[in-house]
């Protein structure tokens, strides 16, 4: 229940204008904190609390401290004088990351099997390929403001997204995964068709979001992409014993 609630939530955060208005932010980090606490619950129950990743999840942590500290109040108890030149924005962020290393700690709790980990790539797969195909429409079919979404404003971000470079950014995401899938042979040869038809939409919506930082990270990605298939074809074939053991 609680790696199907981190899922539907991945699902679901994207749909708002790309989860940039700060009311969906807030709901966001008000739901990863439910789901944490009865995450906490089940660990008690079944005693299996460890946690992998630390070395992820410290960084992120660290960062959440550093930035609290620089709201902190330096001056006399009637003046706001911290570091920070908006103390209420950072602990905003301080939430947002504390809710995003939550969430990450939750995905290597539970996300512990290779099905697990296909669902998950399936979503974020799912996401962007409806994103990309909405943007697509929109890209080609509104002609004033609101499109579904009632702040959309035509000619600005694309997709949901307000912003186009958080849309090329889900797409540069999606797109990756999709290419190791399809380099590191997890799926069989008659689905590769599929995988590839659902890129398709993917890298169009990429281009015609026109962010140059996008494109380059897409072009670097095919880059990498052809390296490791080249490494990967200039190695001999392991017995068949060698990789059971």
């Amino acid at each position: 229940a609680v790696f199907a609630a981190l899922v539907a939530l991945i699902a679901i955060a994207a749909i708002p204008y790309g989860t940039v208005e700060p009311w969906w932010k807030a709901a966001f980090v008000c739901a990863v904190f439910a789901i944490c606490i009865f995450a906490i619950v089940e660990s008690l129950v079944s005693g299996a609390n460890r946690i992998e990743g630390g070395s992820v999840l410290l960084p992120m942590l660290a960062l959440s401290v550093l930035a609290f500290v620089q709201t902190i109040s330096l001056g006399s108890n009637d003046v706001w004088n911290a570091i920070s030149a908006d103390p209420f924005q950072t602990r905003f962020f301080v939430l947002q990351m504390l809710a995003l290393t939550v969430f990450l700690a939750l995905l290597y709790r539970y996300a512990n099997t290779e099905r697990r980990v296909r669902v998950l790539v399936y979503t974020i797969l799912g996401v962007a390929v409806a994103s990309a195909v909405f943007g697509l429409l929109r890209h080609t079919t509104q002609q004033e403001t609101g499109f579904v979404l009632p702040l959309l404003k035509q000619n600005q971000g694309y997709g949901q997204f307000i912003n186009k470079n958080h849309f090329a950014y889900l797409m540069e995401m999606a797109f990756g995964l999709g290419l190791g899938i399809l380099i590191a042979g997890g799926i069989t040869r008659d689905r590769v068709m599929i995988y590839l038809a659902l890129l398709l939409p993917i890298w169009t919506g990429l281009v015609l979001a026109n962010s140059r930082g996008g494109i380059l990270a897409m072009l670097a990605q095919v880059l990498v992409a052809a390296l490791l298939m080249l490494s990967h074809q200039s190695y001999p074939a392991l017995p068949r014993s060698v990789l059971s053991s």
